[in-house]
């Protein structure tokens, strides 16, 4: 049978939700070159490993709609937002 969550138990999941999408951001963040590589302390940019962060948050986003307290939507859809943002900058040709 299927235990009632608490408050507390919900509390702590929703806190956990928002640090697991906050560590996808710090990824994402990490390949489109908004952190320094920890190994180079440069840089990089890995367009496609961002992509795919990005891609897994939008389906996080998917498959939790309706389930989300307002807290955590808007923070999904915020990080979202700027890290499809951070991926255009990223993706733009530097001037030589």
């Amino acid at each position: 049978m299927a235990e009632v969550q608490t408050s507390v138990h919900s509390g702590e999941m929703a806190q956990k939700f928002i640090q697991f999408v906050m560590m996808q951001s710090q990824q994402a963040s990490l390949f489109l070159g908004r952190i320094p590589n920890p190994q180079t302390g440069k840089a990089e940019v890995h367009l496609e490993a961002g992509k795919l962060f990005i891609d897994q948050l939008e389906m996080i986003r998917e498959k939790t709609r309706g389930n989300l307290s307002p807290q955590e939507s808007e923070i999904l859809t915020s990080v979202i937002a700027d890290l499809q943002l951070a991926y255009v900058q990223a993706a733009k040709p530097t001037a030589a």
